[in-house]
């Protein structure tokens, strides 16, 4: 995996267009994958975020990996609101620049750091894929972690309208650092839980906070999921 991973950053100068979706036109680093590239990557994370976003957004991309669903919000907020990403993994932060400065685009603010619960440092478990790494006690990268609500708390960052989890079974973490903004603030949720204890901790997270939610591959109700989450 690490050879693969020397490999992808080895060709990173080279770039191709997307061919589909909300990002066509738009290029990518070759080596981000087939998915990026084509616009196909994750079909029901990405319609739901089109069709639930709205110009302005504060737009919160935890788990922002190489900087696709930022720069699709960022487009959709056609120079409007702003977009705040958090992303641990070095090569995933520079690709994420990459891809920022390659199409032009602004208003994306990045945080080289995980998030959850309380601010520190954490391990990150690297010896995945690039999208597959996460905060874990037997990691092998040590990465600072945040706490969104002291960011907001101490005026860091504006509170967010809608908000996009991933982050490869960590979903609980980050959404108890992120509690009390939900139920202040009340924001748009895009989460993707990747084990059963995850998934059933958000669904009871959502219900006990009086959300409406969706999940939008029924097919695979435990697990691997992805939901929309409106106040």
């Amino acid at each position: 995996m690490k050879i693969r991973h020397l490999l992808k950053e080895l060709f990173s100068f080279i770039t191709l267009t997307v061919k589909s979706g909300p990002l066509k036109g738009k290029r990518l680093i070759a080596t981000s994958g087939g998915k990026f590239l084509s616009g196909r990557h994750e079909p029901y994370k990405t319609d739901a975020l089109v069709k639930n976003f709205s110009k302005g957004e504060i737009f919160y991309d935890i788990g922002a990996h190489i900087g696709y669903f930022s720069a699709i919000a960022s487009v959709l907020n056609e120079g409007t609101g702003a977009v705040i990403a958090f992303e641990p993994r070095p090569m995933n932060a520079r690709f994420f620049r990459r891809h920022m400065k390659l199409n032009g685009i602004r208003g994306v603010t990045l945080y080289e750091a995980a998030v959850g619960e309380y601010e520190g440092e954490v391990l990150f478990d690297t010896a995945h894929g690039s999208a597959t790494g996460m905060v874990s006690a037997t990691g092998d990268l040590a990465v600072k972690q945040v706490s969104v609500s002291k960011l907001v708390e101490r005026g860091e960052i504006p509170a967010p309208t809608f908000v996009k989890i991933d982050v490869e079974g960590g979903e609980i973490e980050v959404l108890k650092g992120l509690r009390d903004i939900i139920k202040s603030v009340r924001p748009k949720i895009l989460i993707a839980t990747h084990n059963d204890e995850c998934h059933m901790y958000v669904v009871d997270f959502l219900k006990v906070n009086g959300y409406k939610f969706e999940i939008l591959n029924p097919g695979r109700i435990k697990g691997d999921t992805e939901i929309i989450a409106l106040p």
